[in-house]
């Protein structure tokens, strides 16, 4: 029995674990991106405050030995902004961090999601969104093509679209986290419901009805500049075309899309979200974003963006090939009784070589019988 949530990861699957951990950090890496680890043990308040969304419910608590409530940390970003606060305060921006770390959610019984994943990701701190968020969707883009997938998309939005629309309306904070909870989950009929209720202009109805409709090509950002009704709607739809004619002068036009609907965790992320998605998964694979708004020094905060991927989300479509199981490097070694000390020596030679080497004891042989890559 496991707790609900969790699996046992076996053979051919730690095989795959392990090469696309390996794939995605060594992309990373040569984009110099540096290696951060934090604990797996964080106290509470550090993912208890106002920029954090997550549920108290959704994390799995306990008490230390001072009765101190500590969590299995549930997320990433929140730890590395913690690192940059407290030990790398004195380093010069940008600064440029990845990982490979194990976090962990509560997620509902019978829901089929699991309480414990393996996230890859980057942080990219100290610059400005048109400084570095074309580097880290091009990032992104790269590390959904090491995960082996026939077919992928990154998912492009903008908070800003959202928040801009604001700008010109009189809605309380609840009001505008309902309606933003209605077109993330693109619920039509409650949201049509929700603003017919509201004392605002029809215009402004008409953008948040079409809003979760607006998802597909780069056209989507035509469609939407001919509804947008302020300057900072038309500002933040622009930012997106630019970015879009970037990464298709890059070679990547085809494997993005967006998402104008895009409004998750409004008092976290500020600037663009993305998404990906891979052929055959369900699930997505790939999270991330701007939140300018977490990491602050003195009195000013610090820009930054960043994602993950969910590496375990990838696992069941990923096809071994014969690259990934190297037979050819591996020996077994068969011995009886007698030439116990002798196969072990033989096999310490062939370790110091770079082989890996398997003992068996067989006493229906007669004599040590070293096979390369086979059975006996």
């Amino acid at each position: 029995m496991l707790p609900e949530g969790t699996r046992d990861l076996i053979l051919n699957e730690c095989i795959i674990k392990r090469k696309l951990e390996r794939d995605i950090d060594n992309l990373f890496e040569k984009w110099g991106y540096k290696e951060v680890i934090t604990p797996t043990v964080e106290f509470y308040e550090t993912f208890n405050h106002d920029s954090q969304t997550l549920k108290e419910e959704d994390m799995y608590k306990f008490f230390d030995n001072r009765g101190r409530i500590l969590v299995l940390r549930p997320d990433m970003t929140i730890p590395i902004a913690r690192v940059v606060q407290t030990k790398l305060k004195d380093v010069e921006f940008p600064i440029k961090l990845r990982y490979t770390s194990n976090v962990f959610r509560v997620h509902e019984s019978l829901g089929g999601k699991r309480n414990e994943y393996t996230d890859c990701g980057v942080e990219f701190i100290g610059l400005e969104n048109k400084k570095s968020d074309l580097e880290i969707l091009v990032l992104a883009l790269e590390a959904l093509k090491k995960l082996g997938l026939s077919d992928f998309k990154l998912e492009i939005g903008n908070i800003g679209i959202f928040n801009g629309a604001f700008n010109d309306l009189k809605i309380n904070v609840e009001d505008k986290e309902i309606i933003a909870n209605f077109i993330e989950e693109k619920n039509l009929k409650n949201l049509e419901d929700y603003l017919g209720n509201l004392e605002i202009k029809e215009e402004y109805k008409k953008f948040f009805n079409k809003l979760p409709w607006l998802f597909g090509d780069k056209q989507i950002i035509s469609e939407a500049k001919k509804l947008a009704f302020n300057n900072e709607i038309i500002e933040n739809l622009k930012y997106l075309e630019e970015l879009y004619n970037q990464l298709e002068e890059l070679g990547y036009g085809e494997s993005v899309t967006f998402d104008l609907g895009m409004v998750p965790r409004l008092n976290y992320y500020t600037g663009i979200i993305f998404r990906g998605y891979g052929e055959g998964l369900g699930n997505t694979l790939l999270r991330g974003g701007r939140y300018d708004g977490l990491i602050k020094f003195a009195n000013s905060f610090v820009p930054a963006v960043g994602f993950s991927i969910d590496i375990n989300s990838v696992i069941s479509t990923f096809e071994l090939d014969e690259s990934c199981i190297k037979t050819e490097n591996e020996y077994k070694i068969y011995y009886n009784d007698k030439d116990r000390i002798k196969a072990i020596k033989k096999s310490e030679e062939l370790r110091e070589e770079g082989y890996i080497v398997e003992l068996l004891p067989n006493n229906d042989i007669n004599e040590i019988k070293i096979i390369n890559g086979g059975e006996l």
